[in-house]
């Protein structure tokens, strides 16, 4: 139950939300299918003074083909992307990860901008809030120091999208609209790096679409889970080809996903570009599988993905 009180709001396009938002100075939450941030309120992680209901701006839901792109409204429900003709046949990759987020009645709810921008994950941060304080509050909370490795200065959560590495393998671009206007950038532009505050967003900024570029590819996503209906990933792998290059890109390990270009796929080749990718990220014990685990899978996947994703191109 959620025992917080706030007010509920519903604008009709994205200039009353953007106003709305600057109305409760900052405290706002903006909502879009709610599996993200419905949680977290409960958990007591957000506080927000009004929740703003996206759901009535309805160019933010559609799917367009503007030539050279395909433009994706944020508030596209996961559900309704992967039975899109034009992502199965451009964006497999995508559909692969569209496939693997969640299960199909929570696809029916979340949104493609929700999976993008959901926060951060550790078991010892999506807690409730007395045990979190019975614990005592991690950097992420405001806190000195990481629960997770005790004394360290850095945050380890994990970004859990699994939308996110597929798309980053599609060099998609995102779209956001606040007080100061509208901006366009690549996805790999959105990460800071840093757990705690894992999005480079200014105050009242929204994201209103996500730009895929048209060109035919094939690709796939890999997830490591422990429940096959239902999870967050603790490795997520996607990996697109088209034009002679490929693109190779993990996620749900730290803050953001990491990316690698691949032009050779031998064995070696493939080899090599996991353990480029391997060499950027740093499993620690904050999931439910411990980190040498993750970090041994994380070339298992990639080679096995990149194998079956070009064995279809021959």
């Amino acid at each position: 139950m959620i025992a917080l009180k706030f007010e509920f709001r519903r604008p009709k396009d994205v200039e009353e939300a953007v106003r709305l938002y600057g109305e409760f100075q900052g405290e706002a939450a903006y909502l879009s299918g709610g599996t993200d941030l419905v949680p977290r309120m409960k958990l007591g992680l957000e506080k927000p003074k009004v929740v703003i209901d996206l759901k009535r701006i309805s160019p933010l839901s559609t799917v367009e083909d503007q030539g050279e792109w395909i433009r994706i409204g944020a508030l596209a429900r996961i559900f309704d992307l992967k039975e899109n003709e034009t992502i199965k046949d451009y964006f497999p990759a995508l559909k692969a990860s569209l496939e693997a987020t969640s299960c199909e009645s929570l696809q029916m709810r979340g949104t493609i901008g929700g999976n993008l921008l959901q926060n951060s994950r550790c078991l010892f941060y999506n807690q409730s809030e007395f045990w979190r304080r019975s614990k005592g509050f991690c950097l992420k909370m405001g806190g000195k120091s990481c629960n997770a490795i005790p004394g360290a200065n850095t945050c380890f959560a994990n970004y859990c999208s699994d939308n996110a590495p597929a798309l980053c393998t599609l060099s998609a671009e995102i779209e956001f609209s606040g007080p100061d206007g509208t901006r366009r950038l690549n996805l790999e532009e959105l990460y800071t790096g840093r757990a705690e505050k894992p999005f480079k967003l200014y105050p009242g900024e929204l994201l209103t679409a996500i730009f895929v570029p048209k060109k035919k590819s094939v690709g796939g996503y890999e997830k490591l889970r422990i429940r096959g209906a239902i999870d967050y990933p603790l490795l997520g792998v996607g990996f697109s080809y088209g034009n002679g290059t490929g693109k190779l890109t993990i996620g749900a390990v730290g803050p953001k996903p990491h990316s690698v270009e691949m032009k050779q796929f031998s064995q070696g080749a493939i080899q090599e570009a996991a353990e480029t990718l391997l060499k950027q990220v740093r499993p620690v014990d904050n999931t439910v599988v411990n980190p040498e685990y993750r970090k041994r899978m994380v070339p298992v996947l990639a080679e096995r993905l990149v194998n079956k994703v070009m064995e279809g191109v021959k």
